[in-house]
């Protein structure tokens, strides 16, 4: 979504959805994924002259980003534990119950588990579905260095889901 003719309240609108569920992912708390949102939409906002006619949703996202890790770093110094997951949001965005039928898969805790950089890198590639430079863009590093922390990820990842078969047998 970009262009001149497209106004600020239109890009919220359209964005709102995708950017608060990127955020969720990132941060693994809801209602901090919605501070963290807000706060991205009003660093657009005071650029947004500069900004519309390019790709204000990749601004977007590469300042939620960048909120996201600072707020990892400020959290690791704080020792706070987050509240929420991924499914809080699908059952907001669906308008379901708390008590709804969305449980909390294996997949939140290897991800929640992950440091935050590797966790964005997957976000954005898998979830956002960016390419590599992309995301080197989005985050500020290298194309390897996007590769490294995904092959990372996803070592990880698999070794999480080969522990859990081990269990089920």
């Amino acid at each position: 979504m970009r262009g001149a003719e497209v106004t600020f309240e239109g890009f919220v609108n359209a964005t709102a959805g995708r950017l608060l569920r990127t955020a969720v992912f990132l941060v693994y708390d809801r209602h901090l994924a919605e501070d963290l949102l807000q706060v991205a939409y009003e660093r657009v906002a005071r650029h947004w002259n500069r900004i519309a006619a390019q790709e204000p949703e990749a601004y977007a996202r590469k300042v939620l980003v960048n909120l996201a890790v600072d707020e990892k770093r400020r959290r690791a110094r704080r020792r706070d534990l987050p509240v929420g997951s991924p499914s809080d949001v699908e059952r907001f965005a669906a308008g379901m119950p708390a008590g709804g039928p969305l449980p909390a898969g294996e997949l939140d805790a290897v991800l929640r588990a992950l440091p935050v950089k590797q966790r964005a890198v997957v976000v954005l590639r898998y979830w956002c579905d960016l390419t590599e430079q992309e995301i080197a863009d989005t985050l500020g590093i290298s194309r390897g260095t996007v590769k490294s922390h995904t092959a990372r990820a996803m070592t990880a990842l698999r070794r999480h889901m080969e522990e859990g078969r081990a269990h089920e047998r």
